[in-house]
Protein backbone atom coordinates (compact mmCIF):
# COMPACT_ATOMS: atom_id res chain seq x y z
CA UNK A 1 0.00 0.00 0.00
CA UNK A 2 1.64 3.64 -0.87
CA UNK A 3 -0.05 5.33 2.38
CA UNK A 4 1.43 9.08 0.96
CA UNK A 5 -0.52 8.58 -2.22
CA UNK A 6 -3.82 7.08 -0.74
CA UNK A 7 -3.87 10.11 1.55
CA UNK A 8 -3.30 12.51 -0.95
CA UNK A 9 -6.40 11.06 -3.31
CA UNK A 10 -8.87 10.66 -0.32
CA UNK A 11 -8.04 14.98 0.67
CA UNK A 12 -8.22 15.47 -3.31
CA UNK A 13 -11.53 13.50 -3.02
CA UNK A 14 -12.98 15.61 -0.16
CA UNK A 15 -11.96 18.58 -2.32
CA UNK A 16 -13.82 17.37 -5.08
CA UNK A 17 -17.39 16.74 -2.98
CA UNK A 18 -16.67 20.67 -1.25
CA UNK A 19 -16.26 21.87 -4.99
CA UNK A 20 -19.75 20.00 -6.01
CA UNK A 21 -21.05 21.20 -2.81
CA UNK A 22 -20.83 24.81 -3.90
CA UNK A 23 -21.41 24.42 -7.33
CA UNK A 24 -24.71 23.20 -6.51
CA UNK A 25 -25.09 26.05 -4.26
CA UNK A 26 -24.64 28.51 -6.77
CA UNK A 27 -26.68 26.21 -9.41
CA UNK A 28 -29.67 27.55 -6.86
CA UNK A 29 -28.77 30.91 -6.13
CA UNK A 30 -28.28 31.24 -10.44
CA UNK A 31 -32.34 30.38 -10.80
CA UNK A 32 -33.16 32.30 -8.17
CA UNK A 33 -31.95 35.69 -9.62
CA UNK A 34 -32.94 34.70 -13.24
CA UNK A 35 -35.68 36.89 -13.64
CA UNK A 36 -34.89 38.84 -10.46
CA UNK A 37 -34.80 42.27 -11.07
CA UNK A 38 -33.58 45.49 -8.60
CA UNK A 39 -36.19 46.84 -6.71
CA UNK A 40 -36.42 50.02 -4.88
CA UNK A 41 -36.66 49.82 -1.15
CA UNK A 42 -39.86 51.75 -1.02
CA UNK A 43 -41.80 49.22 -3.12
CA UNK A 44 -40.12 45.76 -1.43
CA UNK A 45 -42.34 43.04 -0.41
CA UNK A 46 -42.31 40.21 1.22
CA UNK A 47 -39.87 37.36 -0.65
CA UNK A 48 -36.82 37.32 -2.50
CA UNK A 49 -35.58 40.12 -3.28
CA UNK A 50 -32.74 42.25 -4.92
CA UNK A 51 -32.06 46.30 -3.97
CA UNK A 52 -29.81 48.70 -3.31
CA UNK A 53 -29.18 51.25 -0.93
CA UNK A 54 -27.10 53.15 1.85
CA UNK A 55 -25.29 51.73 5.02
CA UNK A 56 -26.91 53.86 7.85
CA UNK A 57 -26.28 52.59 11.63
CA UNK A 58 -25.37 54.61 15.36
CA UNK A 59 -24.34 51.25 16.64
CA UNK A 60 -20.62 49.85 14.88
CA UNK A 61 -17.76 47.28 15.62
CA UNK A 62 -14.23 48.45 15.13
CA UNK A 63 -12.14 46.40 12.98
CA UNK A 64 -9.69 44.42 14.65
CA UNK A 65 -6.23 46.12 12.94
CA UNK A 66 -7.00 49.82 12.06
CA UNK A 67 -9.85 50.29 14.89
CA UNK A 68 -12.25 51.80 12.59
CA UNK A 69 -16.11 52.06 12.95
CA UNK A 70 -17.69 49.09 10.75
CA UNK A 71 -21.10 47.16 10.43
CA UNK A 72 -19.16 44.01 9.14
CA UNK A 73 -15.33 43.51 8.69
CA UNK A 74 -13.20 40.54 8.18
CA UNK A 75 -9.84 39.68 9.34
CA UNK A 76 -7.09 37.11 8.40
CA UNK A 77 -3.29 37.14 9.24
CA UNK A 78 -0.77 35.17 7.26
CA UNK A 79 2.97 34.15 7.51
CA UNK A 80 5.06 33.57 5.08
CA UNK A 81 6.75 29.90 4.79
CA UNK A 82 8.64 27.70 2.25
CA UNK A 83 7.01 24.76 0.96
CA UNK A 84 8.61 21.37 2.17
CA UNK A 85 8.89 20.11 -1.81
CA UNK A 86 10.35 23.42 -3.34
CA UNK A 87 12.26 26.66 -2.32
CA UNK A 88 8.45 28.26 -3.34
CA UNK A 89 7.05 30.29 -0.99
CA UNK A 90 3.27 31.10 0.22
CA UNK A 91 0.76 32.56 2.68
CA UNK A 92 -0.21 30.42 5.42
CA UNK A 93 -2.97 31.60 7.62
CA UNK A 94 -2.56 32.29 11.11
CA UNK A 95 -5.83 32.99 11.68
CA UNK A 96 -9.38 34.36 9.98
CA UNK A 97 -12.64 35.79 11.27
CA UNK A 98 -15.45 38.16 10.82
CA UNK A 99 -17.98 40.28 12.50
CA UNK A 100 -21.08 41.73 11.52
CA UNK A 101 -23.92 43.85 13.25
CA UNK A 102 -27.62 45.29 12.30
CA UNK A 103 -28.09 47.97 10.16
CA UNK A 104 -30.10 50.22 8.20
CA UNK A 105 -30.61 50.25 4.52
CA UNK A 106 -31.22 53.54 3.14
CA UNK A 107 -32.57 54.92 0.11
CA UNK A 108 -33.88 58.87 -0.07
CA UNK A 109 -36.65 58.69 2.59
CA UNK A 110 -37.24 55.25 2.85
CA UNK A 111 -34.97 52.42 4.76
CA UNK A 112 -35.22 48.46 5.49
CA UNK A 113 -33.49 46.51 8.56
CA UNK A 114 -30.75 44.48 7.69
CA UNK A 115 -30.68 41.38 9.94
CA UNK A 116 -26.75 40.09 8.59
CA UNK A 117 -27.00 36.55 10.76
CA UNK A 118 -26.21 33.59 8.01
CA UNK A 119 -25.48 36.04 5.13
CA UNK A 120 -21.81 35.67 3.24
CA UNK A 121 -19.97 39.32 2.27
CA UNK A 122 -18.73 38.64 -1.62
CA UNK A 123 -16.73 41.93 -2.04
CA UNK A 124 -16.09 44.30 0.47
CA UNK A 125 -15.63 48.05 -0.17
CA UNK A 126 -12.51 48.66 2.20
CA UNK A 127 -9.32 47.47 2.75
CA UNK A 128 -6.09 47.17 4.58
CA UNK A 129 -3.14 45.52 5.09
CA UNK A 130 -0.75 45.65 7.96
CA UNK A 131 2.43 44.53 9.27
CA UNK A 132 4.57 44.72 12.78
CA UNK A 133 7.06 47.49 12.14
CA UNK A 134 9.71 45.16 14.33
CA UNK A 135 8.24 41.60 12.94
CA UNK A 136 7.10 40.53 16.12
CA UNK A 137 3.80 39.01 16.99
CA UNK A 138 1.86 39.64 20.36
CA UNK A 139 3.15 37.73 23.64
CA UNK A 140 1.26 34.80 24.75
CA UNK A 141 0.90 36.80 27.94
CA UNK A 142 -0.95 39.63 26.58
CA UNK A 143 -3.19 36.96 23.83
CA UNK A 144 -3.85 35.20 27.63
CA UNK A 145 -5.26 38.97 28.74
CA UNK A 146 -7.05 39.51 25.24
CA UNK A 147 -9.19 36.24 25.53
CA UNK A 148 -9.77 36.40 29.56
CA UNK A 149 -11.21 39.75 28.47
CA UNK A 150 -13.00 38.41 25.39
CA UNK A 151 -14.43 35.30 28.03
CA UNK A 152 -15.59 38.18 29.85
CA UNK A 153 -17.83 39.48 27.35
CA UNK A 154 -19.01 36.48 25.80
CA UNK A 155 -19.64 34.47 29.10
CA UNK A 156 -21.13 36.49 32.15
CA UNK A 157 -20.18 36.05 35.77
CA UNK A 158 -20.61 32.16 36.34
CA UNK A 159 -21.49 31.50 32.72
CA UNK A 160 -20.24 27.91 31.45
CA UNK A 161 -17.36 28.12 29.02
CA UNK A 162 -16.62 25.35 26.65
CA UNK A 163 -13.43 23.67 27.21
CA UNK A 164 -12.88 23.39 23.59
CA UNK A 165 -13.82 26.70 22.49
CA UNK A 166 -12.43 28.06 19.29
CA UNK A 167 -10.01 31.09 20.14
CA UNK A 168 -9.88 33.18 17.29
CA UNK A 169 -13.50 33.55 15.93
CA UNK A 170 -14.43 37.08 16.15
CA UNK A 171 -11.62 38.96 16.96
CA UNK A 172 -7.94 38.05 16.42
CA UNK A 173 -5.58 37.91 19.52
CA UNK A 174 -2.75 37.98 18.16
CA UNK A 175 -2.70 42.23 17.70
CA UNK A 176 1.23 43.43 17.68
CA UNK A 177 1.33 47.25 19.04
CA UNK A 178 3.28 48.25 16.39
CA UNK A 179 1.37 48.24 13.23
CA UNK A 180 2.13 49.77 9.96
CA UNK A 181 0.08 50.16 6.95
CA UNK A 182 1.41 48.44 3.77
CA UNK A 183 0.33 49.39 0.03
CA UNK A 184 -1.84 46.50 -1.45
CA UNK A 185 0.11 44.89 -3.72
CA UNK A 186 3.47 46.93 -3.27
CA UNK A 187 7.44 44.56 -3.33
CA UNK A 188 7.11 45.60 0.57
CA UNK A 189 3.71 43.85 1.30
CA UNK A 190 5.36 40.69 -1.28
CA UNK A 191 7.81 40.73 1.18
CA UNK A 192 6.61 41.01 4.62
CA UNK A 193 7.32 38.00 6.61
CA UNK A 194 3.51 38.11 8.37
CA UNK A 195 0.43 40.60 7.18
CA UNK A 196 -2.76 41.45 8.75
CA UNK A 197 -5.28 42.24 6.62
CA UNK A 198 -8.78 43.06 7.59
CA UNK A 199 -11.77 44.73 5.35
CA UNK A 200 -14.76 46.18 6.58
CA UNK A 201 -18.05 47.53 5.46
CA UNK A 202 -19.05 51.05 6.79
CA UNK A 203 -21.89 53.90 7.07
CA UNK A 204 -22.17 55.53 3.94
CA UNK A 205 -21.39 52.76 1.77
CA UNK A 206 -23.38 51.78 -0.80
CA UNK A 207 -24.22 47.98 -0.86
CA UNK A 208 -25.66 45.49 -3.25
CA UNK A 209 -27.80 42.99 -1.51
CA UNK A 210 -29.76 39.67 -2.51
CA UNK A 211 -32.03 38.76 0.09
CA UNK A 212 -35.62 37.62 2.04
CA UNK A 213 -37.94 40.86 3.00
CA UNK A 214 -39.81 39.00 6.11
CA UNK A 215 -41.49 40.80 8.26
CA UNK A 216 -40.06 41.15 11.80
CA UNK A 217 -41.39 39.19 14.91
CA UNK A 218 -42.83 41.73 16.89
CA UNK A 219 -44.65 43.06 13.55
CA UNK A 220 -43.11 46.25 13.49
CA UNK A 221 -42.19 46.20 9.74
CA UNK A 222 -40.02 44.25 6.78
CA UNK A 223 -36.62 43.24 7.09
CA UNK A 224 -33.56 41.68 4.92
CA UNK A 225 -32.65 38.37 6.17
CA UNK A 226 -31.44 35.11 5.53
CA UNK A 227 -34.65 32.71 5.31
CA UNK A 228 -34.57 28.53 4.94
CA UNK A 229 -32.53 27.70 1.33
CA UNK A 230 -32.37 31.41 0.15
CA UNK A 231 -29.18 33.41 0.24
CA UNK A 232 -28.24 36.10 1.93
CA UNK A 233 -25.60 37.67 0.07
CA UNK A 234 -24.33 41.38 0.12
CA UNK A 235 -21.36 43.11 -2.26
CA UNK A 236 -20.18 46.63 -3.35
CA UNK A 237 -20.18 45.38 -6.76
CA UNK A 238 -23.44 44.73 -8.81
CA UNK A 239 -22.13 42.50 -10.87
CA UNK A 240 -21.41 39.83 -7.72
CA UNK A 241 -25.29 39.33 -7.69
CA UNK A 242 -26.12 38.37 -11.14
CA UNK A 243 -27.17 35.12 -12.66
CA UNK A 244 -23.77 35.22 -15.25
CA UNK A 245 -21.54 35.44 -11.89
CA UNK A 246 -23.27 32.51 -10.17
CA UNK A 247 -23.25 30.54 -13.42
CA UNK A 248 -19.54 31.36 -13.80
CA UNK A 249 -18.39 30.20 -10.44
CA UNK A 250 -20.42 27.21 -10.84
CA UNK A 251 -18.94 25.82 -14.03
CA UNK A 252 -15.63 26.72 -12.38
CA UNK A 253 -16.38 24.69 -9.84
CA UNK A 254 -17.71 22.03 -11.37
CA UNK A 255 -14.13 21.90 -13.66
CA UNK A 256 -12.06 21.93 -11.07
CA UNK A 257 -14.11 19.31 -8.84
CA UNK A 258 -14.28 16.88 -12.04
CA UNK A 259 -10.02 17.54 -12.21
CA UNK A 260 -9.90 16.85 -8.57
CA UNK A 261 -12.44 13.88 -8.43
CA UNK A 262 -10.30 12.24 -11.35
CA UNK A 263 -6.70 12.79 -10.04
CA UNK A 264 -8.33 11.75 -6.36
CA UNK A 265 -9.47 8.56 -7.96
CA UNK A 266 -5.72 7.62 -9.49
CA UNK A 267 -4.07 8.66 -6.97
CA UNK A 268 -6.40 6.41 -4.27
CA UNK A 269 -5.73 3.45 -7.03
CA UNK A 270 -2.28 3.66 -6.65
CA UNK A 271 -2.20 3.90 -3.52
CA UNK A 272 -4.81 0.65 -3.17
CA UNK A 273 -1.99 -1.14 -5.36
CA UNK A 274 -4.43 -1.12 -8.35
CA UNK A 275 -3.40 -2.34 -11.34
Amino acid sequence: MNTPALLSGLGLAAIAVYLFRLAKQDMGIRKELKGLTPIRIRNIQPGLCLVEGTVESQETLSTPYGQLPSVWFHYEAFERRTRQDSSRMYDHSLGSGEQSRPFILKENSHSIPLMPDGGRMSTYPHKRLFKSESGTRTGMGDRIKKLKEMDQNRYPEGGKKPFFRKLEVNAPLDIPDDLVELAMGSGEAERAHRKYFESWVQSGDRMFILGTAAMAPDGSGLRIMKAGRSPLLLSSDPKDLTAKAFQRTMLMGLLVGAGSAALGIFLIMIGLGAG
